[in-house]
């Protein structure tokens, strides 16, 4: 069993349009909206791989229905607490040139007493979970630390609990020793103030939050691949695909991994798993959408390599 914190749950909106033009009139065409939210592409990744999952987060009346269905029927039990405000919408804009532009919505407020149901929630489930991760943006009304609060208390629990998040939660999460951090190239360069360009910088990257007592930092370089360090070792996973819309696929990768680890794989195979997800994410039109067929069929392609 999973346990995923993904307490700041969207409904990921996606469209095209032949040329986004700041201060123009843009129609766009093949609109989509599902469930989700870093959190939630974790968990489905974890489900779509066969694998017990369960995610926290926030949702509305409204919307509620819609995500216990979405959820239920791809194999992700859905622990909702209820919010006043409604859930955030994440827009996704594919251009004629292929970019993607990210509009994200911070999401509702949340009060004292939603706070602590939300957290106390994820304790509870945490304590019966193989693994715990924690990602995505917190709601506003909860504190920059909390992610870091529940860092140390799995890890004083001898629970493993991995994160993936930014800014001053990332730093406070850091600074609480999780046993898995995934920051991005930018956030690895924000976090650590240093130049995360180039797969060797990744690896110095991950050796230096190795360094700060994570056990398993991975720093995704994006259609690069990923750089791991796991005891003293520094590797790099691969693979080469025709992008579609690569939008979730470090979320993805985190799903991928977070499965091989809760059935004891090594840290290599896992991020060899976690790559081909983040791969079968990006092949598909959908945000943070991966199919199993797709992940069986790249994980056979995705090359590790050890990294000086």
């Amino acid at each position: 069993m999973i346990t995923v914190g993904g307490f700041n749950t969207s409904l990921d909106k996606s469209m095209e349009t032949d040329e986004l033009r700041v201060g123009g009139v843009v129609r766009v065409r093949n609109v989509r909206a599902w469930p989700g939210g870093k959190g939630a592409h974790v968990a489905l990744t974890a489900a779509a791989l066969g694998e017990p999952v369960r995610l926290v987060g926030i949702i509305d009346s409204v919307h509620r229905a819609l995500f216990e269905d979405f959820l239920g029927e791809r194999g992700v039990e859905f622990h909702g607490v209820p919010t006043g405000g409604s859930v955030r919408t994440c827009l996704a804009v594919r251009d004629g040139e292929g970019r993607v532009t990210e509009m994200l919505e911070p999401g509702p407020e949340v009060d004292a007493e939603t706070r602590q149901e939300i957290l106390a929630s994820f304790r509870a489930l945490a304590a019966a979970a193989q693994l715990s991760v924690l990602c995505g943006s917190l709601p506003p009304g909860m504190a920059a630390g909390d992610y870091a609060t529940l860092v140390g208390e799995e890890g004083s629990a001898g629970r493993r609990c991995g994160v993936d998040t930014s800014g001053d939660p990332l730093r406070r999460a850091l600074d609480a020793r999780p046993f898995l951090l995934k920051p991005n190239r930018d956030e690895a360069a924000e976090l650590l103030g240093a130049s995360v360009k180039s797969i060797g910088e990744a690896a110095r990257a991950a050796r230096a939050l190795e360094a700060r007592g994570v056990a398993l930092p991975i720093v995704s370089m994006g259609a690069d691949g990923a750089v791991a360090c796991w005891q003293g070792r520094t590797f790099l996973a691969t693979v080469a695909v025709e992008a579609v819309n690569p939008v979730g696929s470090g979320d993805c990768l985190l799903g991928g991994m977070a499965v091989g680890l809760a059935r004891g794989a090594s840290a290599e195979e896992a991020l060899r798993l976690g790559v081909a997800c983040g791969a079968a994410n990006a092949v598909t039109p959908e945000t943070g959408v991966v199919r199993r067929e797709d992940v069986e069929a790249l994980l056979p392609r995705v090359t590790t390599a050890e990294v000086e």
